[in-house]
């Protein structure tokens, strides 16, 4: 009869301690900025998910944002790096929209960006 209890026992202390008990990993990003920031944070990762619309043709700034996006691709991990390829927006972005995605890919990727 003590086995029995001890047995019950020692169930019970492992299904009630939060060290040995399973459940979901509350993960994700945690470090979403808030206010201001959290706008351009969103702005950002709706130009790298190219959820916006960008115009067809390319403009003078090609050269200038060609620069800033190679960085930007080459600071990605690898796995993002096979999906997204950042290139494609060279010359379609406004200022706005490329410092929003340099902001979002510091946050959501820890890249230090490098202001000149």
């Amino acid at each position: 009869m003590l086995k029995i209890i001890s047995f019950i026992l020692l169930i019970l202390f492992f299904s009630f301690n939060p060290l040995f008990s399973s459940g979901g990993f509350g993960g994700g990003i945690s470090q979403i900025p808030q206010g201001q920031d959290r706008e351009k944070y969103h702005l950002g990762k709706a130009v790298y998910n190219k959820e916006l619309e960008f115009p067809a043709t390319v403009n003078d700034k090609e050269v200038d944002q060609l620069d800033r996006l190679e960085f930007l691709q080459g600071s990605l991990p690898n796995t993002e790096k096979k999906r997204v390829n950042l290139l494609d927006l060279a010359g379609k972005l406004t200022k706005e929209q490329i410092d929003a995605l340099e902001y979002f890919i510091s946050i959501r990727f820890n890249v230090k960006i490098n202001k000149k």
